[in-house]
C-alpha cells in the first residue's frame, strides 16, 4: 500500500512540473471552426458593377432617339426619290357610248360606217333577245279543229271576223282573235267577246330575234359625235353613254 501511494505522489509531482513548463494554450490548442455555409457577400463589397434604373432608362431613350433619326433620314431619301420620278398621265382620254338596239343587220353596219368614218373606233355585237309583240286575245278549249271553226263562225256572225286557228303541242286548236300592242285594246275586245258567252283569255307574246348593238369610242378632246338620224330615233335607236372598255 505504501508503495502505491508513493507512486501516485511521484506521478502528481511530475504532471505539475510538466504543466508548469508547457502553457495551457499550447497544450489545448482550439481548433478553427468551419462555417456551416458560405457567408453572403454584399454587392458593394464584391468587384461587381451595379447599373441603376435611371441609367437603363437613359440608354433606352438614347437608342430610341437614334432609331427615330434613322427613320426620318430614310423617309427624306424616299421623298427625294419620288420627286425625281416622272409622273405618267394615267387619265382616260376617251369618250365611249353604245348605240342601239338595232334590229336590222344592214342598218347596224351602215350606222357603224358613219362613226368609223369620223375616226371613231367601233365594234358591232349581237345577241338573241326576246322582243315584245303585244297581248294576244284568244279562245281556247276546243276539242278539235272543227270545233274551233264553229266558234269562229259564231263570232263572224256577230261582226268579229279577224281570227286565226293556232295549234301547238301544249295548246292545240286555239282561236286567236289578234295580237294588240296596247293592252287596253286587247281588254276592250276581250270584254266584247265575253258578252257573247265565250270564255276569252289574254297572253303577252314575245318572239326571239337577233338584236345588234354598236360600241363606239372617240377622243375626249373632240366634240362628241351625234350621227344618228331622225329615222333612227323613230325606230328606237339611241346613243347611250357607257363606260369605256379596258384597252
Amino acid at each position: 500500500m505504501k508503495v502505491f501511494f508513493g507512486l501516485l505522489l511521484i506521478v502528481n509531482i511530475a504532471f505539475a512540473v510538466f504543466q508548469w513548463l508547457m502553457p495551457y494554450e499550447q497544450l489545448f490548442v482550439e481548433q478553427k471552426k468551419v462555417p456551416a455555409a458560405e457567408q453572403l457577400q454584399m454587392l458593394t463589397d464584391a468587384n461587381t458593377q451595379v447599373v441603376s434604373e435611371a441609367e437603363v432608362v437613359a440608354r433606352v431613350e438614347a437608342e430610341t432617339d437614334a432609331l427615330e433619326a434613322a427613320v426620318a433620314r430614310i423617309e427624306k431619301e424616299v421623298e427625294a426619290e419620288r420627286a425625281n420620278l416622272v409622273t405618267e398621265d394615267s387619265s382616260d382620254k376617251r369618250v365611249c357610248y353604245t348605240i342601239g338596239p338595232i334590229k336590222d343587220k344592214a342598218r347596224a353596219i351602215e350606222i357603224s360606217g358613219r362613226y368609223s368614218g369620223k375616226q371613231a373606233r367601233t365594234s358591232l355585237k349581237s345577241n338573241l333577245e326576246k322582243e315584245y309583240q303585244g297581248v294576244m286575245v284568244f279562245v281556247a278549249g276546243h276539242k278539235n279543229r272543227a270545233d274551233a271553226v264553229r266558234t269562229a263562225s259564231k263570232l263572224a256572225a256577230n261582226g268579229i271576223t279577224d281570227h286565226i286557228i293556232v295549234s301547238n303541242p301544249e295548246r292545240p286548236n286555239i282561236l286567236s282573235l289578234g295580237v294588240f300592242g296596247l293592252k287596253r285594246n286587247a281588254d276592250r275586245l276581250r270584254a266584247r267577246v265575253e258578252k257573247l258567252g265565250f270564255k276569252v283569255e289574254t297572253e303577252s307574246r314575245y318572239r326571239e330575234r337577233t338584236i345588234y348593238w354598236l360600241y363606239a369610242e372617240q377622243s375626249s378632246e373632240a366634240d362628241v359625235l351625234q350621227l344618228l338620224e331622225a329615222t333612227d330615233n323613230e325606230n328606237g335607236i339611241s346613243q347611250i353613254p357607257t363606260r369605256c372598255l379596258p384597252t
